[in-house]
């Protein structure tokens, strides 16, 4: 979901509270986030719909929050969305695998850098916290806990990938799309 331009950086304090309580918000049976990153001035999210009127649904929903936190924190009116967002179908154990590189780790593509003084942690502003398929960093909260603002995902998200690829490290550069 890519924002409009000339709008202030999603990646701070003020804003990813915001965005990741409308995360948690727009959680339903029927449209499940189960994965995130925020960056500057766009959001990746890997989610499940049990078919396409949820997924337009539960988008169009979260894409609502998301605007109007954003604007009353900011104070401002207007829209923040540039667009509608984009989807593509993970058909494959290999793109599901990809599809985590992608948004986990998706910071280190936009350039930011870690710490270098401790250990690799997951991006603070991602659902890395709640993945448990680093190689290198063990998961710090169970996404099936009431609390969870991520859903733990089907078959596929959780374990399938893992059948045929390995665990991928906190260093890991996503590929270009």
């Amino acid at each position: 979901m890519k924002c409009a331009r000339g709008l202030p950086s999603l990646r701070t304090r003020v804003a990813g509270p915001v965005i990741v309580e409308a995360i948690r918000s727009a959680q339903r049976e029927r449209f499940r986030i189960c994965h995130f990153s925020i960056q500057r001035d766009h959001l990746h999210l890997i989610v499940e719909a049990d078919d396409r009127r949820a997924l337009g649904a539960g988008m169009k929903g979260l894409a609502c929050r998301i605007a109007r936190g954003l604007n009353r924190c900011w104070e401002r009116k207007g829209s923040v969305f540039a667009e509608r967002f984009h989807d593509l179908v993970l058909r494959s154990l290999r793109q599901v695998r990809n599809a985590l590189v992608y948004v986990l780790n998706n910071h280190r593509k936009h350039g930011v850098a870690l710490d270098s003084r401790s250990a690799p942690r997951p991006d603070l502003f991602s659902s890395g916290i709640y993945f448990d398929g680093w190689s290198d960093h063990p998961r710090e909260y169970d996404p099936r806990e009431p609390d969870s603002y991520v859903a733990a995902g089907g078959w596929k998200l959780r374990l399938g990938w893992r059948h045929r690829h390995q665990r991928f490290s906190l260093l890991t550069l996503p590929a270009r799309r």
